[in-house]
């Protein structure tokens, strides 16, 4: 890498998301579009993971054509909100879309691959229990009325403010809180009950 390379990809990776945007929207695609998508694929993907239950199959794919569908609109992009908001707002849709052309196949859930466990350090008791804790939180959450279960994977998987969220989900701050509350509530009763 030259020493102009190196300045120019120490200057995108501190341009705020919104320049990196505009910079791709006016023809300068490949290394906005690169720091664009290392700043935000994995946090992508998980909430369309979360979304998909699990069906890692069309995370993958919706993920893909969220990227997909920003390059390709990438044109018409004005900064009206915060870049990731508008990412997770175009996989909303997409997922939206998916659900309502095939409601049943995104009901699958992820039985057989659990989170990775710290194992070095746990006892085979204390790893049991990690796991049993891990699944009914999973069970618990995938149990959740969909609009809330969205606003939870979007506040803490996501790391993403309430204005962002009610942004992304197009609903009012009062109702993000509104349904942040009810799935709280709603966890408790169910980790409390089993």
């Amino acid at each position: 890498m030259t020493n102009a390379n190196a300045l120019a990809s120490r200057e995108l990776a501190e341009m705020p998301d919104e320049d990196l945007m505009l910079l791709v929207a006016g023809g300068f695609i490949e290394a906005p579009a690169t720091e664009l998508f290392r700043r935000h694929n994995r946090a992508l993907y998980n909430f369309v993971a979360w979304q998909c239950q699990g069906n890692i199959a069309a995370a993958e794919d919706i993920t893909q054509r969220t990227w997909e569908k920003l390059m390709t609109r990438c044109g018409a992009y004005t900064p009206q909100s915060a870049f990731r908001s508008f990412l997770f707002q175009i996989a909303r849709n997409l997922w939206l879309d998916l659900n309502r052309s095939a409601a049943e196949s995104l009901r699958e859930t992820l039985d057989e691959t659990h989170a990775e466990l710290p194992a070095d350090d746990l006892t085979p008791e204390a790893e049991f229990g990690l796991s049993q804790n891990l699944d009914r939180v999973h069970q618990a959450l995938m149990a959740l009325p969909f609009s809330q279960r969205e606003v939870v994977v979007l506040r803490f998987f996501s790391d993403m403010s309430l204005e962002e969220i009610a942004h992304t989900v197009g609903t009012g701050f009062e109702t993000v809180k509104s349904r942040l509350r009810y799935a709280f509530t709603r966890l408790r009763q169910e980790l409390e009950a089993s």
